[in-house]
């Protein structure tokens, strides 16, 4: 796993490295099993500007959680994330914050959570946990690619591209993050070609669970802002399966 901690306070960067050390001796929730002695090889860069994360980031982008304090100098936490999120989806962002005031400006950019200074140490852990498994999603199948038959061919699209697909009359929809594409086919066929990762939430609509980032009664709302309606009845169901992804 690899950890950055951005902050402009020296104090608090050194505080957060070895609450994040601590976390990984004794791994995540899943990892530590009932002996509780499974680390986590983990690696953390300390960074004490927003314009320093970028820059490496933009040499390295192969963070996989990042501990952002929202008020920096020059650029602020927000804006940083912004950018992030203009080319990676992945990366788990979590805001550091004294005041809950910009609690809000963290949909924008789909933060995993906000903690308040000062940081509490069980807190901490839980959300770094939630942040692990969320990464795993991510790579549990590295790679993985979906080939759907189209116009006589095939098209090859990353799983981990994919948001949400749509049915209409004779055929459905694929959403990824930059395009959409439509293929002649049943959602039921779309379904099965989906596999692990999806859940049909809707006679019309499918969602891919690692692009969930909260449910309703009524929708599944993606990381985008997208709210994917949600059948009654399949509440319970996608309830169940949003929490094994957290």
């Amino acid at each position: 796993m690899r950890i950055a901690i951005c902050d402009d306070e020296y104090a608090q960067r050194q505080f957060l490295q070895e609450l994040v050390s601590s976390w990984a001796q004794g791994g995540t929730q899943s990892e530590r099993g009932e002996s509780g002695t499974a680390p986590l090889p983990t690696t953390i860069r300390t960074f004490d500007s927003a314009e320093a994360f970028l820059f490496a980031f933009a040499e390295d982008q192969s963070f996989d959680i990042l501990l952002l304090d929202i008020q920096l100098q020059a650029m602020d936490g927000v804006a940083l994330a912004k950018e992030i999120r203009k080319e990676n989806e992945v990366l788990q962002i979590i805001f550091i914050t004294g005041y809950s005031d910009y609690i809000a400006e963290g949909y924008d950019v789909s933060a995993l959570h906000y903690l308040m200074k000062p940081v509490d140490e069980q807190k901490l852990f839980e959300v770094l946990d939630r942040a692990t498994a969320r990464v795993k999603a991510f790579t549990v199948s590295p790679g993985r690619t979906i080939l759907f038959p189209k116009g006589g061919g095939m098209v090859r699209i990353s799983a981990a591209d994919i948001h949400y697909a749509e049915a209409f009359s004779h055929y459905v929809t694929l959403y990824t993050k930059d395009k959409q594409q439509d293929f002649s086919m049943r959602l039921s066929d779309m379904e099965q070609l989906l596999g692990e990762g999806f859940f049909r939430c809707h006679r019309s609509y499918i969602v891919a669970i690692q692009h969930v980032r909260r449910v309703t009664r009524t929708a599944m709302v993606l990381d985008s802002g997208k709210e994917i309606p949600l059948s009654r009845k399949l509440y319970d169901a996608a309830n169940q399966a949003f929490i094994r992804s957290c």
